[in-house]
Formats: C-alpha cells, structure tokens, sequence
C-alpha cells in the first residue's frame, strides 16, 4: 500500500473514531485485520495499530484467516482487549485462540453475510461445540436477526450475539433504502452463492451474472461484477451493476426499525 494511501487510510480512520466519542463514552471496538501470515509484516496493520494506540481504542475486533500470535502478543502489551473473529472458523482453531490468550471468540456459521467460510459448518454446530471446549467468552455470528436467533444461541452457551446483516436494514445505517427494501423482500431460497468467491448475494443483474461465470470458471470475469458490490449494491442502491452480500437469514426481516429498536427486540427474549 503506498504512504499516501496509508496517510489516507489513518486520517480517515482517526476522524471516524473521533465520532464515536463523540456519540458515546461507552466502550467500542475497532476492526483489526491481522497479516495474512505469521513472517509477513503488513504496512495496513501496522498503521492501524499505530492509529489505535494514539486514540486510546483499547479494543479491538481482530479478524484474520490465521491466527498470528505475534499480533496478539503485541495487542496485549499494550493492553487492548481481543475480540477474535477467524475467517474461516473452527472447533480447532478456537482451542487455539483460547490458549493463545484471545478475550472472547467471535464463532462464525456459514450462513454469514459477507465473505462466508470455506467450510460448511453451521452456526448451531459451530456454536455448541466451541463453548463446551474453550475458557472465554463465545459471541455467535451467522444467521442471527432478531431476538429467537440470539435465544437459540444463548442456550447453545453463547453469551453475546454479532449482527451484521440485521443492522443493514437499521434507520441509522448509510445503506441506500432500494437496498433495505432488496433485502426485506427477498426470500431465504433466492440467494446465489458465487462459487469461488465465498460470497452469496441477492440475485441482482450483475450477481447472476457473476454466478453464470464462476459456474464456468470465468473467475477473472466474475470479479468485476462482485468486486465492488457492497458500495455499488448497498451503499449506492445500484441493484443492476451492484450485489447484496448478505446472510440468507434477511428472509427473515420484514421491516426497517432503529437500532435501538433492534437491540431491544433481542434483548427482551434472551431475559
């Protein structure tokens, strides 16, 4: 990543999180995207690191499709607390993190949005099974919107819920309202998934186009219709040149509420 793009990057960074703290004296996290391997420094990472120490975020959500102990070493050093959210997660890979000194583990199912696991491990079964064999805190992702998801989850041992696609649909959320509605209206059986690329979308122009060229293994092809989807498709509404890539649980959601709304609804049934 060139220096100016890196300068960019943590102004950018430091203006969002100084919003923040304007919005709340609560704790927040901050994504942290950790070096695709264990030798490799990354440019990114350090600069995210160096961005967070000078704005006293003290924790983070650190995503990865490795763990890199080095990194957590680092994090914990300098006392942040870590959230570990595994790309393609495993019961194996959360003994791992536990052991290694993670805070809490974000457990992700295959019926995520967003980029999906490259293994077919649902939530359920990802779920129960880590929280019998780690020490820390399990927060479940994947499929869950609304209050019966976190319920089922919270009984599985889980003690904290992450939603993503739920709050897409939020009041509050920039997304472009043709895109909440997409998302209101599709069916949980609509969904394409683009083979190749972990990802699943509604199925808009350039989504079914994408999936007629993975499908014959075009994948050079594909990418220029998926690559940008998420600011084309959400954040512009643009559902013929853009995609969804949402979890296919948004067959579940039926209306845009606030956020406050949504934490409420969930919070009433897990008491």
């Amino acid at each position: 990543m060139p220096a100016s793009s890196l300068e960019q990057f943590s102004g950018n960074l430091k203006s969002e999180i100084r919003k923040v703290k304007q919005l709340t004296n609560k704790t927040f996290a901050v994504n942290y995207i950790f070096p695709h391997n264990e030798d490799e420094s990354s440019p990114f990472t350090n600069a995210l690191f160096d961005v967070l120490v000078e704005e006293q975020v003290k924790t983070v959500v650190a995503i990865g499709f490795k763990m890199i102990r080095s990194e957590v070493e680092k994090l914990k050093k300098h006392g942040f607390t870590i959230l570990y959210r595994p790309i393609n997660p495993t019961v194996q890979s959360s003994i791992e993190a536990d052991q290694l000194g993670v805070d809490a583990l974000i457990v992700t199912g295959r019926e995520a949005g967003g980029h999906i696991s490259q293994y077919d491990i649902s939530t359920s079964s990802l779920v129960s099974q880590v929280t019998s064999v780690v020490s820390v805190p399990v927060i479940a992702a994947g499929g869950i919107v609304d209050g019966k998801g976190a319920k089922a989850v919270f009984a599985m041992g889980a003690e904290g819920v992450y939603m993503g696609t739920r709050f897409i649909t939020a009041l509050e959320n920039p997304a472009s309202i043709t895109a909440k509605q997409a998302i209101i209206n599709v069916n949980s059986e609509d969904f394409l998934e683009l083979e190749g690329a972990n990802e699943r979308t509604i199925p808009t122009e350039a989504g079914k186009k994408a999936y007629e060229l993975l499908k014959n293994g075009q994948k050079e092809e594909a990418l220029k219709y998926y690559k940008d989807g998420i600011k084309i498709g959400i954040l512009e509404g643009d559902l013929v040149n853009g995609t969804l890539s949402i979890s296919p649980a948004a067959g579940g959601i039926k209306q845009i509420n606030t956020c406050k709304e949504i934490i409420e609804e969930v919070a009433h049934s897990i008491s």
